[in-house]
C-alpha cells in the first residue's frame, strides 16, 4: 500500500509541479509528508501525527515574477497584463494622511510621507505587491554630504532592498524586535589608482560586502577578501534596527506574503499560447495557395514565364525559377484551369478564446476590464459599473495591509529625531471623484442630524465630535478639539468687537434720523436692537 501511495504522490506532483515551480520554490518534503497533503485516507496508518501546511516557508520565484512584470520572459504575448495588474492598484491606493494628537508631529510626519518619501512609498507598494515582500530601510543622510540640507537630515530617507539580499533575525521572545539584520552589498573598491601621466587607468574591483546591523552597531565584512572593514564601522545611536519587512497579504500558512501575480500566471500562459497559435494560423492562412489543373506544364511555362525558357534550345532551363510578380493575367488552354485554395481561418474561434481568457485574468486579479483598455465607450466612469466594485474592495484591503509598515516608519523617524514614538492614525484619500461627492453629501446629512440632536440636548459635544471624527480623521481628540474650538470662538469675538466697537451707554448710534440705538452685550456677540425713537 505504501508503494501505491508513493506512486500516486509522484503522479500528483508531476502534473502540478510545472505551475508550482514557476511561482514558488518549496522546501524539500519527505515522502510521508507528501502523502499528507494529498488528502488521502490513512488506511489505519499514522500519517496525521504532525500536520504541516504544504506551502509553509515557501518563497516566490522573484526572477520569474519580475520578468513577468517587465514582459521580458518567454511568455511575452501574455505577460503584458502583469504590469497593469500591479500598477493600477498602486496608483489608486494613493498617499496616506497622518494624524496625531500633536499638531506639530502630524505636520512633520505628513512632510515625510508626501515630500521626502513619496517616490519610495510608491516603490514599496509596487515591489511588495509584485514580489510578495520588500525590505525598507530608514536611513539618515550623511552629514558630510555637501548637498544635504537640514530638512533632509531631519526627515531621513527610505531605501528599498530586494528580499533575497537581506536576512533578518528576530528576538526569540518578541517577534516584533529585529535582533540582527545582514544586508548583501556589491561595492566597488579601487585596487590601483593608476597613473594619468603614463596613461594607466585605475583598476576597480567589485567586492561582495556583508553589512551586519544590530541594535548596538553597524559592521561591514568583505566577503571577497574575508576581512572586516573597520573604517566603515559605526555606532547605532537609535537602539533599534532601522528595517521594516513589508509583506503583501501575509498568510500564516505560508509564513510570508503573496504576490498578486501568482493567481494569474496560468491564465497569462494560456493567453500566450492561444495568441501564439492564432498568429501561426494567421500566417498560414494569409499565404495564398494556387491550385493548377494543366494538361502539359511546358506550354504553360513558355506562355507565361518566358524567362524560365532557354532561348537557344527552346527548352525549360535546368533548375530554373519562376516569379509571380507582374503575372496578373495567366494564359491557359481550354481544358486547363487555375484557382486559389481558400482555407477557412480559425481566427474567429481564437478571438472568442482570447476574450474568455481576458475575463479569467480580470476575475483572478480583481482588475476591471477598463484597466486593460477593453471597455465600451462611456461605461468606464459609470457608477453602476460592477467591475469597479472588486477593485475598490481590493484597494481597501491593500490600504489596511500597508498601514502597519507605514506606522512603523513613522515611529522610527520620530525616534531618530529624539522624539517620543507615537503610533499615528492613517487615513487615505477617496478613490473616485464620484465617491467623494457621495461622501460629502453623507457628511452634510450627518452634521444636520447631529445639530438637531445637540440642540435638543440628546447628545453631548463629545459625542458630536466623535461622530465628526469618522469623517474628518485630521481632528484632534475630543478634549483638545473642544478647547481649540473655544479659543477660536473667543478670538473671533474679539476681532469682531475691535472692528465694530459698541457705543457708550449715553450715546445714540446711527446719527440723526436713526430709528434705533444699538448696543452689544458685555461679552460681545450679536448686536441687540433697543427701541429708541429719536
Amino acid at each position: 500500500m505504501g508503494k501505491v501511495l508513493n506512486k500516486l504522490s509522484e503522479m500528483y506532483y508531476s502534473v502540478s509541479g510545472a505551475w508550482v515551480d514557476m511561482t514558488r520554490a518549496l522546501i524539500p518534503w519527505s515522502s510521508t509528508s507528501t502523502l499528507r497533503f494529498l488528502g488521502l485516507p490513512n488506511f489505519g496508518l499514522r500519517f496525521w501525527t504532525t500536520k504541516r501546511p504544504m506551502g509553509e516557508n515557501s518563497i516566490v520565484n522573484y526572477e520569474a515574477l519580475r520578468a513577468l512584470y517587465r514582459n521580458s520572459g518567454d511568455n511575452g504575448l501574455g505577460a503584458g497584463f502583469a504590469k497593469p495588474i500591479i500598477d493600477i492598484p498602486v496608483n489608486f491606493i494613493g498617499m496616506p494622511v497622518i494624524s496625531a494628537d500633536n499638531e506639530a508631529t502630524s505636520d512633520f510626519l505628513n512632510e515625510c510621507i508626501r515630500t521626502y518619501w513619496a517616490n519610495e512609498i510608491k516603490q514599496m507598494l509596487r515591489d511588495s505587491m509584485r514580489d510578495s515582500k520588500v525590505i525598507v530601510r530608514l536611513r539618515r543622510p550623511d552629514i558630510f554630504d555637501p548637498l544635504m540640507t537640514i530638512e533632509e537630515s531631519d526627515h531621513c530617507a527610505l531605501e528599498m532592498f530586494p528580499p533575497e539580499l537581506v536576512q533578518i533575525e528576530r528576538h526569540p521572545e518578541n517577534k516584533w524586535i529585529i535582533q540582527r539584520a545582514v544586508i548583501h552589498h556589491r561595492m566597488l573598491f579601487i585596487k590601483d589608482e593608476g597613473d594619468i601621466a603614463q596613461g594607466r587607468d585605475p583598476i576597480v574591483e567589485e567586492h561582495e560586502v556583508l553589512e551586519f546591523i544590530t541594535r548596538d552597531d553597524f559592521k561591514f565584512f568583505d566577503n571577497t577578501t574575508s576581512e572586516w572593514l573597520t573604517d566603515m564601522e559605526a555606532v547605532n545611536r537609535y537602539g533599534f534596527v532601522p528595517l521594516v519587512e513589508v509583506y503583501n497579504e501575509y498568510d500564516s500558512t505560508l509564513k510570508g506574503g503573496q504576490s498578486d501575480l501568482e493567481t494569474v500566471i496560468p491564465f497569462i500562459q494560456a493567453f500566450h499560447d492561444a495568441l501564439t497559435q492564432g498568429l501561426q494560423a494567421h500566417g498560414y492562412h494569409s499565404t495564398p495557395k494556387v491550385m493548377m489543373k494543366l494538361t502539359d506544364v511546358a506550354p504553360f511555362i513558355m506562355n507565361n514565364f518566358p524567362e524560365a525558357v532557354d532561348t537557344e534550345t527552346g527548352q525549360i532551363k535546368q533548375d530554373g525559377e519562376i516569379s509571380w510578380r507582374g503575372r496578373e493575367i495567366l494564359f491557359v488552354q481550354t481544358d486547363e484551369d487555375i484557382s486559389f485554395l481558400e482555407a477557412k481561418s480559425v481566427l474567429g474561434d481564437t478571438h472568442v478564446l482570447l476574450e474568455f481568457l481576458i475575463d479569467c485574468i480580470c476575475i483572478a486579479s480583481q482588475t476591471p476590464e477598463w484597466a486593460f483598455m477593453r471597455v465600451d465607450s462611456g461605461s468606464a466612469n459609470s457608477d453602476r459599473n460592477a467591475q469597479t466594485v472588486p477593485l475598490l474592495k481590493k484597494i481597501e484591503g491593500k490600504r489596511i495591509n500597508f498601514t502597519d509598515p507605514i506606522q512603523q516608519l513613522c515611529k522610527m523617524v520620530l525616534v531618530m529625531n529624539g522624539l517620543i514614538p507615537v503610533r499615528p492614525e492613517i487615513s487615505w484619500q477617496i478613490i473616485r471623484v464620484d465617491d467623494e461627492v457621495v461622501f460629502y453629501q453623507a457628511f452634510q446629512q450627518l452634521v444636520m442630524g447631529l445639530e438637531v440632536a445637540a440642540q435638543r440636548g440628546e447628545i453631548s459635544d463629545e459625542t458630536y465630535r466623535r461622530m465628526l471624527k469618522q469623517f474628518l480623521p485630521v481632528m484632534k481628540s475630543s478634549v483638545d478639539e473642544g478647547k481649540q474650538a473655544q479659543l477660536d470662538m473667543q478670538r473671533q469675538a474679539q476681532q469682531q468687537a475691535q472692528l465694530n466697537p459698541a457705543p457708550g451707554p449715553n450715546q445714540q448710534g446711527g446719527g440723526q434720523g436713526s430709528k434705533y440705538n444699538y448696543y452689544y452685550h458685555q461679552g460681545g456677540g450679536t448686536p441687540v436692537a433697543q427701541g429708541g425713537q429719536q
